[in-house]
């Protein structure tokens, strides 16, 4: 049975907010506990109020107690890990790649990757053109465990990290089990669930932090604080010390929480993630063979050694940390995930897990650097995604991965002939002369493509362009901007081109336009840029006798009375409405998508115009497009 991503992430929606009522009650907890602590260990009670202190049943137990000075304790407490998740969620705000480089990735780059990291950028490239997503950048952990992680708040700006283990120890079609699999995260809403709950469980460790410091520089601090009791510094000193063995008490309560959250809302998305990956690639025994893989290694197959696995435990696709109970483990038993995946398992794991052989030698083995090449033998899920790479002549799928000629591939996208000179004019003006150099050697092999198969590639360009400075990303915005308004008029590629240009790798130099939440869950929130999105479709690629044919299709789609009117909506105006139709809950953005297919298949057939509509708006409104559209 397929798997109904929008489901998915509603489902990862809810989570989310089972996360912050878990994150509240744990911090109540912990607020209780705290004050207690330093009421007791700083003195703040006298002999009979220590005693009432545990007697809540006492006539006079409320009166006695200082509230005061534990409202204001409270209130200190609440703030402190307020900012602490604060300055966390800043820290991660930039996405995936912040989480990448905090485990130790190294972010991988075609031009000078070896063999086996060329065919794992292949495997990605491969498994985001079949979900529908931007190519993610791809970080490489020098990590021997077989491991794997998604990362970020949207596709525009996830990422992939993976283990040199995985390189070295599995086959080309386990790899792309592991990889599909954590496309499924990207699909299904976890990312953004995922790094939302490292900032939450930063501010619950937070009080052990604080207790460990207190330990570290106890005999300074015991000198620099002043009570204002009666008591000797040596028992001030003591009372110090006592507070800090009792926050980092507190401490381990706080990881003990933390632990249980991160169990409670990851164990069941690695099922899913699981069944996903096997809808990507059509080949059960891919991922099943990665777990086989890490089941034959034992206790140590996927563990990552890195200091900062523990926070990240959760985004792995293996189990990352060693656990002392299966309480906390934050995936399910291996046996389990596998008798899920393939059934006729009979729960023997290999002996050791074997390197890769011919799987890795026909991708490896190429004369160029595509590694798509209809001799080796992929999942049979890919096989078409591989072909249609396969069709793309090799200098562009080169020009696509490299920063340098990633550029000129995007003008030369855009060149059209009866307008050749005057654009060539703006590359030389607007960009430099080695620009233009590269985009006339580009040209002549750009022109032979069809307008899907320039969105297709300009898929593939999203990691090269997002190693540029900001500064080189708005001389290409500028460029870009100038070649598409030469003829007055924006056509259906040159628009989606600027958008997506905007909405991918724009996050990458500003963090503000990563959309981080949902903002509207009623289709009465959205229905003006709802409508306008159903007028463009109808109008852009329908025949006019069928236009209203589309029309009526999307209303009912939309459950809209078939007396609504059509607004006049053109690409420039739907452009400033993106943000709306991106930002709405999962559940809405799969009526919207509904909408779209109904409005794109109302006469049964989908014509290239049509093709080209589905893909740029399954990429922009991020969502993944089903067969019927490919």
């Amino acid at each position: 049975m397929a798997v109904d991503f929008f489901k998915a992430q509603d489902e990862a929606r809810r989570n989310t907010k089972l996360l912050v009522l878990l994150f509240g009650l744990a911090v109540f907890c912990l607020l209780i506990l705290t004050n207690i602590l330093l009421l007791i260990t700083l003195g703040f009670l006298n002999p009979e109020q220590s005693q009432l202190l545990f007697s809540p049943s006492a006539p006079n137990w409320w009166s006695a107690l200082p509230w005061p000075i534990m409202a204001w304790t409270s209130l200190g407490i609440v703030l402190l890990i307020g900012i602490v998740v604060a300055i966390k969620r800043a820290e991660l705000r930039q996405g995936g790649q912040v989480v990448a480089k905090a485990l130790g990735g190294i972010r991988l780059d075609h031009q000078i990757a070896d063999p086996k990291q060329r065919m794992l950028l292949n495997v990605v490239e491969e498994m985001a053109i079949a979900a529908g997503v931007p190519v993610p950048p791809v970080y490489l952990m020098p990590e021997a465990g077989i491991n794997a992680f998604a990362a970020g708040y949207a596709p525009a700006d996830a990422v992939i990290g993976i283990t040199e283990g995985c390189l070295q120890q599995l086959n080309r079609d386990q790899l792309q089990g592991v990889i599909a699999h954590e496309f499924s995260h990207i699909l299904n809403g976890d990312m953004r669930m995922n790094i939302r709950l490292i900032a939450l469980l930063q501010g619950i460790l937070f009080i052990g932090h604080a207790g460990y410091y207190l330990l570290r520089s106890g005999g300074r601090t015991a000198a620099a604080v002043s009570i204002g009791s009666s008591r000797s510094k040596n028992s001030n000193g003591g009372g110090i010390f006592a507070l800090a063995l009792g926050l980092m008490v507190l401490g381990y309560l706080g990881s003990f929480f933390g632990n249980l959250i991160k169990a409670a809302v990851s164990r069941q998305r690695e099922f899913l993630a699981d069944a996903s990956a096997v809808q990507f690639t059509r080949n059960p025994q891919g991922i099943a063979g990665a777990l086989k893989a890490i089941g034959a290694v034992g206790s140590r197959g996927s563990r990552v050694k890195h200091p900062n696995a523990d926070e990240m435990s959760h985004l792995f696709f293996g189990e990352a940390i060693s656990r002392w109970t299966s309480l906390f483990a934050t995936h399910p038993p291996l046996a389990e995930r596998i008798k899920r995946i393939d059934p006729s398992w009979l729960g023997k794991f290999p002996q050791a897990a074997e390197p890769p052989t011919s799987n890795f030698t026909d991708s490896a083995n190429q004369n160029n650097d595509s590694g798509h090449s209809a001799a080796a033998k992929p999942a049979t899920g890919s096989q078409a995604v591989q072909h249609m790479l396969a069709a793309i002549p090799a200098l562009l799928l080169h020009s696509s991965r490299h920063a340098p000629s990633a550029p000129a591939l995007v003008c030369a996208c855009l060149i059209q002939p009866e307008h050749l000179a005057r654009q060539l004019h703006f590359v030389k003006e607007l960009g430099s002369a080695a620009l233009l150099a590269d985009v006339d050697r580009l040209y002549d092999q750009v022109s032979q493509l069809t307008p899907r198969q320039k969105l297709q590639l300009l898929q593939l360009v999203i990691p090269a362009l997002k190693q540029q400075t900001s500064q080189q990303f708005l001389y290409l915005q500028q460029l870009v901007e100038a070649l598409v308004s030469c003829d007055g008029q924006q056509d259906l590629l040159e628009w989606s081109l600027m958008c997506w240009l905007e909405h991918c790798v724009g996050s990458q130099f500003d963090p503000d336009q990563i959309y981080r939440g949902d903002r509207a869950s009623r289709l009465s929130q959205v229905e003006a840029a709802a409508l306008a999105l159903l007028s463009v479709c109808t109008r852009l690629v329908a025949e006019p006798a069928t236009q209203q044919q589309a029309w009526q299709a999307g209303l009912t789609a939309l459950g809209l009375p078939a007396t609504t009117v059509e607004p006049a909506a053109d690409l420039v105006h739907l452009k400033t409405l993106l943000p709306q139709l991106i930002q709405t809950a999962p559940m809405l953005k799969k009526q919207l998508w509904q909408m779209v297919q109904a409005a794109i298949m109302a006469d049964e057939n989908l014509s290239q115009d049509e093709g080209l509509l589905a893909d740029a708006l399954a990429l922009l409104l991020e969502v993944p497009k089903p067969d019927l559209l490919r």
